[in-house]
């Protein structure tokens, strides 16, 4: 009889963690513009597809996606800027699921072992490497709070445990603004899930503080990494009021940093939240400085031609069809003056025939 009992209930389980698993892992996307169509679609976006779909959201030149979930609805206009929050090993987002105001969202399949945003980093830099664009990817690693740009201006964010306590308690950080319920800064958990996301505020603050950072015509790409949901899972258990109440922070400042970066660009930015769950394997890359600086310095040595201005396009239409229109106008006037009848009445007649000077 035990034996009987206990297989349902073995079953049960495993089918709640495939659920969970299947779920968990999807691409939400927060705001787009409204010329960056997103449809529904019925099939998985591959994992590996990710940076693919980015890519043709900023109008760069991507190897081609089967999935058709986004749509360009303007040849002429591309995002300012793509930000990209991953939300990645909670496996408590089945019982907290983070509840995110949306336009579209899509369930992700887990096809690569690793999101490849430095691969995505370098070509965007590829494309722009004469204008500079701000690229940022930020995270925690080995309970370092780690910044990769190319911008010295981020340095003063806090880079250890310590600092990011004392940032916490600052007029001006996130827990004046947010309500984060039975989590405390004190412990060491909590403190890193805050710390993630003072971080990528403190990012946004020192973007904002900066207008000149936005004045390149290149797209900028921001790329951000939470990982502090798992952690408070694992401590205190995926269906603890602490795991609840870590789902509602991050709930509520992913709705707060949309609207930031919404105001701060205009409307003229893609934010994006990509949930990956531990089955998935995922291994999330730290991009190089150094390879970034020795990838740029083997590129200014090779003879590639200018990049284009994105306004080549439109420009490029202007020119051509004031062309083709002049270069009608050029032949009908030709062919109406060689038809003409030179006659004595003609204005033609009258300019060419010399006239003898009178006294």
């Amino acid at each position: 009889m035990a034996t009987d009992r206990t297989l349902p209930l073995f079953l049960a389980v495993i089918f709640g963690l495939i659920i969970a698993g299947v779920f968990s892992q999807e691409l939400v996307v927060t705001h787009a513009p409204k010329y960056v169509h997103f449809q529904e679609q019925s099939e998985k976006l591959q994992a590996s597809d990710v940076p693919k779909v980015i890519s043709h959201t900023l109008g760069l030149p991507a190897e081609e996606v089967s999935w058709t979930g986004i749509k360009h609805g303007s040849l002429f206009k591309r995002p300012k800027a793509n930000v990209l929050i991953s939300v990645t090993g909670y496996e408590g987002i089945k019982q907290n699921p983070l509840k995110l105001k949306n336009v579209a969202t899509y369930p992700v399949k887990s096809d690569v072992p690793s999101l490849d945003i430095v691969g995505l980093m370098n070509n965007l830099q590829n494309a722009f490497f004469d204008k500079n664009p701000l690229l940022l990817d930020a995270g925690v690693d080995n309970n370092f709070f780690d910044v990769h740009t190319d911008f010295d201006v981020f340095r003063k964010i806090p880079d250890t445990m310590r600092h990011m306590a004392d940032r916490l308690m600052d007029s001006d950080s996130i827990l004046q603004s947010l309500t984060t319920g039975t989590l405390n800064s004190s412990s060491p958990t909590h403190l890193k899930l805050m710390g993630e996301l003072q971080m990528i505020q403190d990012v946004f603050s020192t973007v904002s503080d900066k207008p000149e950072l936005l004045s390149s015509k290149s797209p900028d790409l921001l790329s951000f990494n939470i990982g502090g949901l798992q952690d408070v899972a694992e401590k205190h258990g995926a269906e603890s009021s602490e795991a609840a109440d870590a789902s509602n922070l991050v709930t509520d400042f992913i709705h707060k940093i949309t609207e930031d970066f919404r105001n701060l660009y205009k409307d003229n930015v893609v934010v994006e939240v990509l949930t990956l769950t531990p089955q998935g394997g995922y291994v999330r890359k730290a991009r190089s400085l150094k390879a970034t600086a020795e990838a740029t310095g083997a590129s200014s040595e090779l003879n590639l031609s200018k990049d284009y201005d994105q306004d080549y396009p439109s420009v490029f239409n202007i020119i051509l069809w004031f062309m083709i229109i002049m270069a009608i106008v050029l032949f009908a006037v030709c062919y109406g003056m060689w038809n003409m009848d030179p006659g004595r009445d003609s204005i033609i007649y009258r300019m060419t025939t010399t006239r003898l000077k009178k006294d």
